[in-house]
């Protein structure tokens, strides 16, 4: 499994819009995909500015076909027009464990 971070800072005063555009155009988008495991937007406690889009497929591949996808070309745009800066970083889930 792979899990990939996104890191964006939201212009000022588009975070309540960022987080629309997460629910209503990118969960929507990327949950449709194959090997499709999870996805979480966070934002940094105290932090103005400060998300994470947290995603996980089964595989690299995988993750790439959601990367070529209309879905991707029409919901991440939407996601990165709102922020001043947007950076990732990509991770292979050595080990897991889910609360019973």
């Amino acid at each position: 499994m792979i899990e990939l971070h996104i890191y964006l800072e939201p212009f000022a005063g588009e975070e309540s819009k960022l987080e629309s555009a997460f629910r209503d155009a990118f969960v929507p988008a990327i949950s449709v995909q194959e090997g499709f495991r999870r996805v979480a937007l966070l934002k940094v406690r105290d932090a103005l500015r400060q998300y994470r889009i947290e995603f996980a497929f089964d595989s690299e591949a995988l993750r790439l076909k959601w990367v070529a996808s209309p879905e991707h070309q029409a919901a991440f745009p939407r996601i990165t027009a709102l922020c001043q800066q947007v950076t990732w970083a990509g991770f292979d889930v050595v080990e897991q464990r889910l609360a019973r």
